[in-house]
């Protein structure tokens, strides 16, 4: 047992020995044959039989030796040139020698007064090393290679501006006209970016400013879902019914006619759409929203749009779509790269002061979003913000705030927050019913202010930790403005804050509608009854302060007048 251990040992060694000197060498070995050798001996000595392996050649590089071809015995530890033992050799032998470094050569870069410089030195192209000599031999580094800076020469002292009106203004430093540089100190020691300089005015924080006249309330309109549908674009497993029903030329009676007596009747000096601009599955050569944005761009009015959860199905992609947003004349629109398609503020401006920002977002959401969308890897089939949507935003509003704390915020998008259900049970909405039929304006707890008619549950609602909602809220977002729920028009204020569906603009999927008895009905194209409720959700900012002073629904056709108090009293 003794003997067995000692063995066991004795091979162990040998295999650590052999790994130090040829930790090169490729594991896959392969063991050759054992031969046996006897001679003639005295009783004393003992037959040794060698163990053989052999040990395949290794090329040297210019950092690491190689080995010939060789055969190693496991059981006296020797090395040999051939199979049979006969021919030992030293383990030194078996090794080669290194191979030369193949050095490059670097010109030298000369320093200037804002950039170091580099000596010449040469570069192996094999192992990466650096050399000082052209027969890499002696090694160095960036450090040693370095050559340090010039001082500056030529520098510009360029006073404090302040900001006057939308005109940015300047911290004081200097400015090295060999460099291009931007500095703190007459040294150049404190190096900034030339827009670090820069003190920026409020004005100009926002992507887009709409500057109306002075003396006035200014009135945003809010247009939602339209959602147009072009029947002659309909895929192939759609019905001829409805390809006839959703025929082309219907798309003014259907759409274009309400939102024109909306937009005149309304006078707005901003307008916003809140998604679901067309039904994107019905334009997949993209005509509808080219048709679209001709139509809106004919009001002279700007206008800003975001997208819904159905836009992005068009197989034009929303790269496209974006694009045909962003070079209308009047559509203030910017795709951006964050999460999303469409993530861009909105500034209101009167007499040089800024009084409310609308921060235009996509919730996302498209969950049918076509193959040519998915493309640019901003478009997800998640409901919600992404982080660097958050991000954004949070920064913006924060810098926009220490700079104009009186400036008052809003948020547009189309899927609404959890929060919105939560605002409406002090009405009786409950959101396990399909169907609701709660009109705010009748109702005898209704709160000043609050208005408009619910009548179906929340689909897609998201934040149901209120963890967004509460931080909207410590950035000062007083309103919250949401399309998606086609027969909801609610707007209440909760705990602060105005939570309002937009009233939705044409007769396209579904949509309410008042009956012949003055109820309000869910109807459709295709099972039209009464009068279409359709039209605009209005917005009056007080001309003073940006504050909300009024908001009420626009009715095309008068279609409120229709409606009997006594079936919600």
């Amino acid at each position: 047992m003794k003997k067995l251990l000692v063995f066991i040992m004795l091979i162990t060694c040998c295999l650590c020995l052999l790994a130090c000197e040829f930790s090169n060498v490729d594991s896959q070995i392969e063991t050759t044959s054992i031969q046996k050798q006897e001679s003639v001996m005295s009783e004393e000595e003992i037959v040794h039989e060698h163990s053989i392996t052999k040990i395949e050649a290794v090329s040297s590089t210019c950092t690491k030796r190689g080995n010939i071809e060789f055969y190693f015995c496991w059981g006296c530890s020797g090395y040999f040139l051939d199979e049979n033992a006969e021919q030992q050799i030293t383990v030194e032998e078996t090794k080669t020698g290194l191979l030369p470094h193949n050095g490059e050569k670097q010109e030298e870069i000369a320093p200037t007064c804002g950039e170091s410089g580099v000596s010449e030195h040469w570069i192996c192209s094999e192992c990466g090393g650096k050399f000082a000599d052209e027969q890499c031999t002696e090694r160095t580094n960036a450090e040693k290679l370095e050559i340090p800076s010039l001082a500056h020469q030529n520098m510009e002292h360029r006073e404090s501006v302040p900001v006057v009106g939308d005109q940015n203004g300047t911290i004081e430093h200097w400015y090295c006209e060999d460099c291009d540089g931007y500095f703190l100190d007459e040294e150049g020691l404190q190096r900034v970016e030339k827009e670090d300089t820069v003190l920026l005015s409020v004005i100009n924080i926002p992507d887009f400013i709409v500057n109306v006249p002075s003396g006035k309330d200014v009135v945003v309109l809010q247009l939602t879902d339209t959602q147009i549908i072009d029947g002659a674009q309909a895929r192939p497993d759609v019905s001829s019914g409805d390809k006839i029903t959703y025929a082309t030329d219907k798309i003014p009676q259907y759409c274009y006619d309400y939102l024109t007596e909306t937009i005149e009747a309304t006078n707005p000096d901003l307008i916003i759409i809140t998604g679901d601009i067309v039904y994107g599955k019905y334009d997949d050569n993209g005509s509808v929203l080219v048709n679209f944005i001709a139509f809106m761009e004919s009001f002279e009015i700007p206008w800003a749009p975001v997208f819904g959860n159905h836009d992005n199905e068009s197989a034009m992609g929303a790269d496209w779509q974006c694009e045909q947003f962003e070079k209308a004349q009047f559509c203030l629109f910017k795709q951006g790269n964050l999460t999303g398609n469409g993530n861009y503020s909105v500034g209101i401006c009167q007499d040089g002061v800024l009084k409310r920002v609308f921060y235009m977002l996509d919730s996302n959401g498209c969950s049918d979003a076509s193959s040519a969308s998915m493309l640019n890897g901003q478009t997800t089939s998640s409901v919600g913000f992404g982080e660097d949507q958050i991000e954004w935003y949070t920064n913006q509003i924060q810098r926009l705030k220490e700079l104009s704390p009186q400036t008052k915020i809003s948020f547009a998008f189309h899927i609404q927050l959890a929060v919105f259900g939560e605002a409406l049970t002090k009405y009786g909405f409950d959101n396990s019913k399909k169907n609701q039929e709660i009109h705010i304006d009748y109702l005898e707890n209704r709160r000043e202010g609050d208005f408009g008619y619910i009548g179906r549950q929340m689909k897609d609602a998201w934040d149901g930790s209120k963890r967004l909602f509460s931080d909207m809220k410590a950035l000062g977002v007083d309103s919250i403005f949401v399309g998606h729920e086609h027969c909801n028009n609610s707007s209440v204020v909760y705990e602060g804050v105005r939570l309002q569906y937009g009233q939705k603009s044409s007769e396209y999927d579904r949509y309410n509608a008042v009956s012949e008895e003055g109820k309000i009905v869910e109807t459709a194209i295709w099972k039209k009854v009464g009068t279409p409720y359709v039209g605009g959700s209005v917005i009056v900012l007080s001309s003073s302060s940006g504050e909300i002073v009024d908001s009420y629904i626009y009715y095309c056709d008068n279609a409120d007048d229709l409606v009997n108090p006594n079936y919600y009293n």
